[in-house]
């Protein structure tokens, strides 16, 4: 007679064939460091790091925006205001009211050019380099300018990324659930067996939601996500969080032999 298998083994966790990651955010994060030492020219001064944890609020205020008419859209989508995410984060991060209009200004004008999202987000490289091994293919679904994949080349950040689906070029943007249809089908893998991974509540959860796919949020502060989402606290946790709640392609290969 056999042991009984332990609760928690791999072959009994859900099955996943593919990873889908939204870009800015997620794989690239908005260049704080400039953002600071624009904002120190202006006349006003504010740390990098108040720029970094103010980033949630913009994120709520953005989650609030959608819907809203005579919104400014680009880069994250046509139904929210990036006006009230960049302003959520400056008001958060302890600039003063007055300063809050011409610092969005100067954001805005560097976003149309260079761009904002410009960084690699710390842990990324590595992230995409430990979900490659474990077997599972990757693509990326991103609300951008038409920019997405050349700024993801910049950054070193297409690594085993098999394609980039830009909204700009695409005709559709999250959260509509035909762009990360359009991805799946690609891919040739069905939702349920898929993980998307982003940072915008309305944008990437809804979307994903929709679509029938799996969802991790990227919650550095463990305060934007309700209670009953997952969260990691940044992409570098994503080959911890893949490994314990799911059983990627060669691990289940391992396991039958």
């Amino acid at each position: 007679m056999s042991a009984p298998r332990s609760i928690g083994t791999p072959t009994e966790l859900p099955a996943l064939d593919a990873v889908l990651f939204d870009a800015g955010g997620t794989l690239v994060r908005l260049d704080f460091e400039w953002m600071a030492m624009a904002i120190t020219q202006l006349g006003a001064r504010v740390e990098v790091e108040a720029l970094r944890r103010g980033e949630i609020e913009g994120r709520r205020r953005y989650d609030r925006s959608r819907g809203q008419k005579d919104v400014v859209a680009q880069p994250l989508g046509a139904s929210g205001d990036v006006r009230a995410y960049l302003g959520g984060m400056l008001s958060a991060a302890g600039l003063p009211h007055y300063m809050i209009g011409p610092a969005i200004v100067r954001l805005l004008a560097r976003d149309r050019t260079s761009g904002l999202w410009t960084r690699p987000a710390e842990g990324a490289k590595e992230a995409l380099a430990a979900v490659a091994e474990m077997g599972l293919r990757c693509a990326v679904v991103s609300n951008s300018d038409g920019r997405a994949e050349a700024l993801l080349a910049r950054c070193g950040l297409l690594g085993g990324v098999e394609f980039v689906l830009d909204s700009h070029l695409e005709g559709v943007e999250k959260p509509d659930p035909r762009i990360f249809g359009t991805a799946l089908e690609r891919l040739g893998v069905s939702p349920e067996r898929a993980l998307f991974v982003g940072d915008i509540r309305s944008v990437d959860e809804v979307g994903a939601r929709m679509a029938g796919m799996r969802f991790v949020l990227i919650d550095p502060y463990g305060d934007y996500a309700p209670q009953g989402v997952a969260t990691i606290r940044g992409i570098g946790a994503l080959p911890e969080f893949v490994s314990s709640t799911f059983t990627a392609p060669r691990v289940a290969a391992r396991a039958a032999g």
